[in-house]
C-alpha cells in the first residue's frame, strides 16, 4: 500500500481471507461438500415432505427473487425481445449451443464436440488437470495457453441463448440442452477441483448465469425433480466455495465485486434459509462499501479501464436492481455514486457508441445476452441507466431500448423508457478530476485524456503505463488510438508490449517504462503523482495542462499541454520536459488501423483515412514512422502505423505535435 501504513486490522483481514478460510474449506468443508443428501437439503430449508413437494414449494417461493420468471412469457414481452434482437438471430445462437459450437476471445465459432471438454483451452489445445491447481499451473506462462478460454465456456453465458429461444418457441430441446450441459459440467468438475474452481470470480459468475437458467427453465416438463435437486445442491456448493475463497487483498477489484454479486444472487435464490439470508446480507453490505472504495466521487472505476468500468457497472447495477426487487434497496448515497458511474459512461461514449480502449480489455461480462454483441459498444448500459435513474440524456445517447433493460425491468421498464421525454442539452467537454480523466468534444470530435495514476491507487492492476495518453475520435471513427490489450497469459511478451509506455500516445524518457512492471498485472511503483495545472473549456477552445513526476528518478518533470481548437479543428500537444543533463525523449502517436501515413518532409506527415486527410506536424525532434500492432478486442490483432518523435538533447526541452485537417 504505497504511501500508507497497513493496519493490524488490514493484515488480519487479508490473512483470514487468504489463509484461514481456504484452509477451513480444505480441512472441513471440501470433505463433505460433495455429499449433501436430499434430507440435508430439505433440512436446510426446514421443509418436511418429499423432494417433489419441496420443488413445488421452492418454485412458488422464489417467484419474485429474480429479474424475471416464466410468468413473464407474455406476447408483449416476447415482442419486445424480438425488437431488441431478430427472431432468426436468437434461434441461430441457440442452434450453435445445441450443436456445441462456441465463440470467445477471438476464437471464432468452434465446434467443441460432445461431451465437452470443460478443462481445455480449445484455442491452443492445452488441458488443465482436474485437481487443486496452484497459481503457477493456472497461469501456465511456459506455454501459449489461456485459462480464460475454459473459464468463459464455464461461465455459462450460453444459458441466455438457449433460454431466449425456449421462451420464444416452447421447444423442449432447448431446456433439454440446458439440462445436459449442467449435468455434464457437474459430472466433470468435482467441487474445488480443476480450472473452473480456480477462483471465486468464475464460481460467482457461473452461479448468476445458472440462476438465470433456473428461471428460464424451472417450468420445463423435460427436466426432472432429480435434476433440479442436484442443481440446487451444486449451487449451494458454489455459495460455500465463494464465501471461503473471497478474492480480497490490499486493493480489492472486480474479482471481489463478482464474489459479492454471486453471493447476493445465491442469497436471493435461497432467501428462505439462514444460509441464504447471511449471503444476501453480507453481499449487499460489502457491495455498498466497495462502491465507495473502488469508484471515485465522480464515478470512475479506479482500475482505470473502460472495459472494466463497464463490467463493474454491470455488477453494481444488477445487484442494485435485484435489491430493489427484494425491497431492500441500496442507500441513496450508494445510488448517487452508481448514477455517477453512468454519467462517466455517458461522457466517454462517443457519438457512434464506441468506447476508448483505455486500460485492459478482456471482454469480461456478468451476462452476455447475445453471443455476437459489439464488445466495444457500451450504450446498452446507458439504456439501463435511463430507466433506473429516469434520465432522458442517457436515453438519447443509448439510441434504443437495450435487451439488458428488458431482462432487468421487463415490460414495465419499456414503458418507463418510452415515457422519458425531452431534448437533452448537447454534451460538452467535461473533466473527471477524481478519476483522472478529461474529455474534450464537439458534435463530431471526441478527445479522451488519461491524466490519472496507473490504476488501483498505484499498483497498476488493469491500468496501463499510459499517463497523459489520449484517444482522438473524429468525423465518425477513431483516428488516434490506444493499442489495446490482446493477451494476458497466452503471450506474456505481448501482454507487456500492449501495456507499455510505447504502446500509448505518451512520452518515454531514456527508454524506460513509466513504471517498471512487477508482473503481468502490477507495477513495482507508481511515481507519477499527476497534477492538473489548468483546465479551461469554452465554445472555441479547451485547454488542459498537466504534470507528472514518473521520471523524477531521472531528474525529469513532464508537463503536457493539450489545446483543442474546435472551429476549425486543431489539436496541439506540447510536452515540456524539465530537468538537467542529456536525455532521450520519445513521443508516440498511434494511428487507427486503415490510416495510411506518408512523410511530406522532415517534420510533417499526411495521415489519410478513407474519408479524411489530416496533417500532422512535429516540432523538436526527428520524426519516424513505425509499424506497430493494434488489438481492438482480446485475442485479436492487426497492423497499424505509429509516429515516433525522438530527440536526444540537453534538458529542459520542448517537443510538440500538431494535428489539423489537410
Amino acid at each position: 500500500m504505497p504511501g500508507k501504513r497497513r493496519t493490524l486490522k488490514q493484515y488480519l483481514l487479508v490473512f483470514n481471507h487468504r489463509i484461514v478460510r481456504p484452509w477451513l474449506w480444505r480441512t472441513f468443508i471440501e470433505q463433505r461438500s460433495s455429499s449433501i443428501t436430499d434430507e440435508e437439503l430439505l433440512r436446510l430449508f426446514n421443509f418436511r415432505g418429499t423432494t417433489e413437494a419441496f420443488l413445488q414449494y421452492f418454485h412458488s417461493s422464489t417467484r419474485f427473487n429474480f429479474f424475471f420468471h416464466p410468468r413473464n412469457q407474455k406476447d408483449f414481452f416476447l415482442q419486445l425481445l424480438t425488437s431488441t434482437q431478430p427472431y432468426e438471430d436468437i434461434l441461430a445462437e441457440a442452434e450453435n449451443v445445441l450443436n456445441n459450437k462456441f465463440a470467445t476471445l477471438g476464437s471464432g465459432l468452434v465446434d467443441l464436440g460432445w461431451p465437452i471438454n470443460w478443462h481445455r483451452d480449445f484455442k491452443s489445445g492445452r488441458e488443465w488437470s482436474v485437481k487443486r491447481l496452484s497459481t503457477t499451473e493456472i497461469l501456465d506462462l511456459e506455454h501459449s495457453s489461456d485459462i480464460k478460454v475454459p473459464w468463459e465456456l464455464s461461465r455459462f453465458h450460453q444459458v441466455w441463448w438457449l433460454g431466449k429461444a425456449y421462451w420464444l418457441t416452447r421447444n423442449e430441446q432447448y431446456a433439454q440442452k440446458f439440462g445436459a450441459l449442467v449435468e455434464d459440467w457437474i459430472q466433470h468438475n468435482p467441487i474445488g477441483q480443476g480450472p473452473n474452481w480456480a477462483n471465486a470470480m468464475e464460481v460467482a459468475i457461473r452461479s448468476c448465469n445458472w440462476i438465470a437458467g433456473y428461471y428460464f427453465f424451472c417450468e420445463s416438463s423435460s427436466l426432472t425433480p432429480k435434476f433440479w435437486i442436484e442443481f440446487l445442491k451444486n449451487l449451494i456448493h458454489h455459495g460455500r466455495f465463494i464465501e471461503h475463497h473471497f478474492e480480497i487483498g490490499w486493493r480489492n477489484g472486480n474479482h471481489y465485486l463478482s464474489n459479492l454479486v454471486g453471493l447476493l444472487f445465491l442469497g436471493a435464490l435461497f432467501h428462505s434459509t439462514l444460509l441464504g439470508k447471511r449471503w444476501l446480507r453480507f453481499g449487499k453490505e460489502q457491495l455498498e462499501r466497495e462502491l465507495f472504495k473502488q469508484v471515485t466521487a465522480d464515478g470512475v472505476d479506479y482500475e482505470k479501464s473502460t472495459s472494466y468500468h463497464r463490467l463493474v457497472l454491470e455488477l453494481f447495477t444488477n445487484a442494485a436492481v435485484l435489491c430493489q426487487k427484494l425491497r431492500d434497496p441500496f442507500s441513496d448515497q450508494s445510488m448517487r455514486r452508481l448514477e455517477r458511474m453512468f454519467e462517466f459512461t455517458l461522457h466517454y461514449t462517443r457519438p457512434d457508441g464506441s468506447a476508448p480502449l483505455w486500460g485492459d480489455a478482456d471482454n469480461g461480462r456478468l451476462f452476455r445476452f447475445m453471443m455476437n454483441d459489439d464488445v466495444n459498444n457500451h450504450r446498452h448500459m446507458l439504456s439501463v441507466g435511463s430507466v433506473l435513474f429516469t434520465r432522458h440524456d442517457f436515453k438519447a445517447l443509448a439510441g434504443s431500448f437495450a435487451q439488458d433493460c428488458l431482462w432487468l425491468f421487463g415490460g414495465e421498464g419499456f414503458e418507463r423508457y418510452q415515457l422519458l421525454r425531452g431534448e437533452p442539452e448537447p454534451l460538452r467537454s467535461k473533466g473527471f478530476a477524481d478519476g483522472g480523466v478529461f474529455i474534450m468534444r464537439t458534435d463530431n470530435s471526441h478527445l479522451f485524456i488519461d491524466a490519472g495514476d496507473l490504476g488501483m491507487n498505484g499498483i497498476g492492476g488493469h491500468g496501463h503505463n499510459d499517463t497523459f495518453s489520449f484517444e482522438l475520435w473524429i468525423d465518425g471513427s477513431s483516428f488516434i488510438v490506444d493499442s489495446g490489450t490482446y493477451s494476458y497469459t497466452f503471450d506474456p511478451a505481448a501482454r507487456q508490449e500492449f501495456r507499455s509506455t510505447r504502446a500509448h500516445n505518451a512520452v518515454m524518457i531514456d527508454g524506460e517504462e513509466l513504471a517498471e512492471f512487477a508482473n503481468l498485472w502490477r507495477v513495482k511503483e507508481d511515481r507519477t503523482a499527476p497534477r492538473v495545472l489548468d483546465w479551461t473549456i469554452s465554445e472555441q477552445k479547451d485547454r488542459l495542462e498537466v504534470e507528472h513526476s514518473g521520471y523524477a528518478h531521472r531528474s525529469v518533470l513532464h508537463q503536457r499541454l493539450f489545446e483543442f481548437e474546435k472551429h476549425p479543428f486543431r489539436l496541439t500537444i506540447t510536452d515540456t520536459l524539465s530537468g538537467a543533463g542529456e536525455h532521450l525523449a520519445e513521443s508516440f502517436l498511434h494511428f487507427a488501423p486503415g490510416v495510411v501515413v506518408e512523410r511530406r518532409n522532415s517534420h510533417t506527415v499526411l495521415a489519410q483515412r478513407s474519408d479524411r486527410l489530416f496533417l500532422v506536424t512535429a516540432h523538436g525532434g526527428e520524426l519516424s514512422i513505425l509499424s506497430t500492432r493494434f488489438s481492438r478486442s482480446y485475442g485479436l490483432m492487426e497492423p497499424k502505423q505509429t509516429l515516433c518523435l525522438k530527440t536526444t538533447t540537453g534538458f529542459p526541452t520542448t517537443i510538440k505535435f500538431e494535428i489539423t485537417y489537410a
